[in-house]
């Protein structure tokens, strides 16, 4: 059973790959952060441990799992009103979209999809309504949560133990073993020496600038990153490649600070150099389990919730002069975060969490 605390209902993997999508892509910060939440709250984090990685209050957490659980992923967006009174009546809107919705080839119209200069004169023969504007038209659209896109494919997971690992995975996360610790580990990139564009505070219309001017003539790096779960501590190191090699040397470390008598619980995802002969030899030399996380899956991952502070605080709003700067910046940024102001916050929501 789950603790008594707030959570994002139970994700389909498809929900958590698009969830995983709008957190990285999404044009404003808000959104991607909203993602962000209810992909770590997907993962069984409290919300006092969300809004610490993400740098808000408990509340306006558990707001966005709410409006998340009641509305989907309408509720991701910013609810804009205001303006001048509707001409068509809560009927007609209704129809309208229904119309939209509907392919045109099915409706009599020899049409795969609908334009709105097309949908516009279709909706006034038939009498959906009298008169209408493209705008007006536009607007009822969108405000029903529609948008011109994009014909996009999708992937059920054929994972055929899908529950099962999920399930092993997820309570890894809930309860500390007696036996070890917990580990998240996978790669982020690739990440290129070029200007990264991102947001911050300026004044009015002079927003901060980045060159324009650049080649990617220095290559790219792999961030490989370990996020112990029970102490909320994360390292990474920067890798030219992702490669048997790589990993190997990376699980090395990892197996280097703790005790050789505690065993690592190493939740990743799939990919095939995590999982080469060598690797899993090492392990089970090393007293490592691996725990993968189901195909199509990695949002499982708790550490992706980590990467995505890294994007948006570190790799973001920065044009670094090289892969040294940039190494400097994530062992920076990763000691902050490690630091004992946080142990301090973290402890006050515990305490809170006690007394309640």
């Amino acid at each position: 059973m789950r603790p008594p605390e707030v959570f994002v209902r139970e994700l389909t993997p498809e929900e958590g790959m698009r969830l995983r999508s709008i957190s990285r892509r999404a044009k404003y910060q808000s959104k991607r952060e909203r993602a962000m939440i209810l992909l770590a709250s997907a993962t069984g984090m409290s919300a006092p441990q969300i809004a610490e990685l993400v740098g808000t209050d408990d509340s306006h957490v558990r707001k966005v799992i709410h409006a998340f659980n009641e509305e989907g992923f309408e509720s991701l967006d910013p609810d804009y009103r205001g303006g001048r009174p509707k001409k068509t009546t809560p009927a007609q809107r209704d129809r309208i979209v229904a119309v939209a919705r509907a392919r045109p080839d099915t409706q009599g119209v020899a049409l795969t999809r609908w334009s709105l200069p097309k949908l516009r004169p279709h909706l006034i023969e038939t009498e959906v309504v009298e008169e209408l504007g493209t705008e007006t038209l536009r607007q009822i659209l969108r405000g029903a949560g529609l948008s011109h896109q994009r014909t996009r494919s999708w992937k059920w997971s054929p994972d055929p133990d899908f529950q099962g690992k999920a399930d092993r995975v997820l309570s890894l996360y809930r309860e500390q073993p007696e036996d070890g610790v917990v580990v998240c580990f996978d790669e982020m990139g690739p990440i290129q020496l070029i200007p990264h564009q991102g947001s911050g505070w300026a004044p009015e219309r002079k927003p901060e600038r980045l060159r324009a001017s650049y080649n990617r003539k220095g290559g790219v790096r792999y961030l490989y990153g370990a996020y112990d779960v029970h102490a909320g501590r994360l390292h990474g190191r920067l890798r030219p490649r992702k490669g048997e090699r790589e990993v190997l040397g990376f699980f090395s470390q990892i197996r280097m600070r703790y005790d050789p008598r505690l065993r690592i619980y190493l939740v990743q995802d799939n990919l095939s150099c995590h999982w080469t002969p060598k690797v899993r030899e090492w392990a089970s030399k090393a007293n490592v389990e691996l725990v993968p996380t189901p195909t199509y899956a990695s949002y499982l991952n708790r550490i992706e919730c980590h990467f995505w502070a890294l994007g948006e605080f570190v790799v973001k709003n920065a044009d670094y002069a090289s892969w040294k700067h940039l190494a400097a910046a994530m062992a920076h940024h990763i000691s902050y975060r490690n630091g004992p102001h946080r142990d301090r916050r973290l402890a006050e929501a515990e305490r809170r969490k006690r007394v309640a």
